[in-house]
C-alpha cells in the first residue's frame, strides 16, 4: 500500500510539473509582453561599423559599446520601460540570433532587402537624412583609375559581409565577380591591404573611415545602385518573424525619432567619439 501511495503521489508531481512547465511557456502572448513582464531588452549587433556601433576601447563591459545605433536601442528600451542589455557578436550572427530567440532585437546598420523583409519583421526606416545610401568600393589607392565604371569590376575578386546588403549588390551588379566573405570588417580589410582581392564592398561612411587612416587605400569611383533600398529610406531594424506586436511597438518609438530628428544628434555624438579614437569620417 505504501508503494502504490509513494506511485501515485509521484505520479501525481509530475503531473503538475508537466502542467506548470507548459503554463511557464505559454506565459507571454508575444514578445512584446515578455520583454516588459522581464524588464529587459536583448540587443544583437556587431559593432564593427563606426559611427553606428562600435567599440570605445576605453571603456567596458556594456558601456564599451557606443554609436548611433545603440543609442537608438537605449531609446527604444526607455520608451518600453526595460533596461537594454547588449550582446556583440559577428555581422552574420545578429539576425540568427533573433530567430533563435537569444535576442529579442536585432540593429547593426541594416538597410532593406527582400529576403530580410521576407524572413523578419522589419521596421520603418530611421536614419532617412544620412549617407547609409551609398555604398561602394575601396581599392588600393594606386589602383584607383583602373576602376572607373562597376563594370570595370567584372571578374574580380571582391570581398564582403555575408548577408550584407554589399554581397548583394557584387552579386547582382558585377558580373563574373569572385567574391570572398568575411565576417567582420576588419578582416574584410586586411585581405584588401594584403592584395588577396581587389576591392573591399562596403558602405561609403565605413570607406572614408578606412581610406582615412589608410593612406594606401582608397574609394573607387563607381558607386552600387540602390536604387530599390531607396525606397525604403535609411536604416531598418529587425525582429523576429510573426512578432508584429513587437515591431508596430517599435515603429511607433521610430516615427518619434524621425520626427524630432534626435538620430542625427546621436551620428553627430558618435562621430565625435570615433574622431577622439582616432577615426576620421569626412569624405
Amino acid at each position: 500500500m505504501k508503494k502504490l501511495v509513494t506511485l501515485l503521489l509521484t505520479i501525481s508531481m509530475a503531473l503538475i510539473c508537466l502542467s506548470g512547465c507548459k503554463q511557464q511557456e505559454t506565459a507571454y502572448a508575444n514578445k512584446l509582453e515578455e520583454i516588459q513582464a522581464k524588464g529587459v531588452l536583448v540587443l544583437a549587433t556587431s559593432p564593427d561599423y563606426a559611427p553606428m556601433e562600435f567599440i570605445d576601447p576605453n571603456k567596458s563591459g556594456q558601456e564599451q559599446y557606443v554609436g548611433s545605433d545603440i543609442a537608438l536601442a537605449k531609446y527604444i528600451a526607455e520608451a518600453l520601460g526595460v533596461t537594454l542589455e547588449i550582446k556583440a557578436m559577428d555581422f552574420d550572427a545578429v539576425l540568427t540570433a533573433i530567430s533563435t530567440d537569444n535576442a529579442d532585437i536585432a540593429i547593426s546598420g541594416f538597410g532593406w532587402k527582400q529576403e530580410r523583409e521576407d524572413n523578419y519583421e522589419l521596421s520603418i526606416g530611421y536614419n532617412q537624412d544620412g549617407e547609409s545610401s551609398c555604398q561602394g568600393l575601396m581599392v588600393k589607392a594606386d589602383q584607383v583609375e583602373n576602376y572607373k565604371t562597376l563594370a570595370d569590376f567584372n571578374g574580380k575578386k571582391i570581398v564582403a559581409q555575408p548577408g550584407s546588403l554589399q554581397e548583394g549588390y557584387v552579386k547582382e551588379q558585377i558580373e563574373d565577380a569572385e567574391i570572398t566573405l568575411m565576417s567582420t570588417l576588419d578582416a574584410a580589410l586586411m585581405m584588401l591591404k594584403t592584395d588577396k582581392v581587389d576591392g573591399f564592398a562596403c558602405s561609403c561612411d565605413q570607406i572614408y573611415v578606412y581610406q582615412n587612416s589608410n593612406p594606401d587605400l582608397a574609394k573607387a569611383t563607381p558607386e552600387f545602385d540602390t536604387t530599390l533600398e531607396d525606397m525604403h529610406a535609411g536604416n531598418v531594424l529587425a525582429v523576429k518573424k510573426g512578432e508584429t506586436e513587437l515591431i508596430a511597438k517599435i515603429n511607433e518609438i521610430l516615427a518619434q525619432v524621425n520626427e524630432s530628428g534626435i538620430y542625427q544628434t546621436w551620428s553627430d555624438e558618435a562621430k565625435a567619439i570615433g574622431k577622439a579614437l582616432g577615426m576620421d569620417f569626412e569624405e
